[in-house]
């Protein structure tokens, strides 16, 4: 006869504020060189990128145009697979550090989509670890968490 355990499972869910315009370019299109994306489609998207120019209106007038420095396009199709490329390194720091769940061979104390990420972790202080890294890599990346919006969770799950 099998006995049912309870696990606590503590949860923090993350949201990163006005997130898309904080994206380095250099750093984004280094990154998809550096998964090996074709020379061809990274210089497709640094051209997308770099040479459009945006402009304000406010109140039924518009600005003078100017060119973006940063950011990925806020209605853009490929911006929340851009920005989770962008911090791949964050989510890959958080796998390496193997503070959280696994189930069989994968990493689950993380999973992220776009400006949001969830952390899942077995103990308070083991979440703790986990906030400890993504405090540094936000601040490498220039990612601002939203207090406002950040949620805390405990539950239990069966084993």
């Amino acid at each position: 006869m099998l006995t049912m355990v309870l696990s606590p499972v503590y949860s923090v869910f993350l949201n990163a504020t006005k997130v898309l315009h904080r994206v380095e370019y250099c750093k984004l299109f280094d990154t998809l060189l550096a998964r090996n994306l074709p020379p061809v489609f990274v210089r497709l998207l640094l051209n997308m990128y770099t040479s459009h120019v945006t402009r304000i209106m406010w109140n039924g007038f518009f600005s003078d145009r100017f060119s973006d420095c940063n950011g990925v396009k806020q209605v853009g199709i490929l911006s929340p697979v851009l920005f989770c490329v962008y911090i791949d390194g964050l989510l890959q720091h958080l796998a390496r550090s193997k503070i959280g769940y696994n189930f069989g061979m994968t990493y689950v104390g993380v999973l992220a989509y776009a400006d949001d990420i969830v952390l899942l972790a077995p103990t308070a202080s083991a979440m703790r670890m986990l906030l400890s890294i993504c405090d540094d890599c936000a601040n490498e990346h220039h990612v601002v968490f939203n207090a406002k919006k950040l949620k805390c969770m405990q539950s239990s799950t069966q084993l």
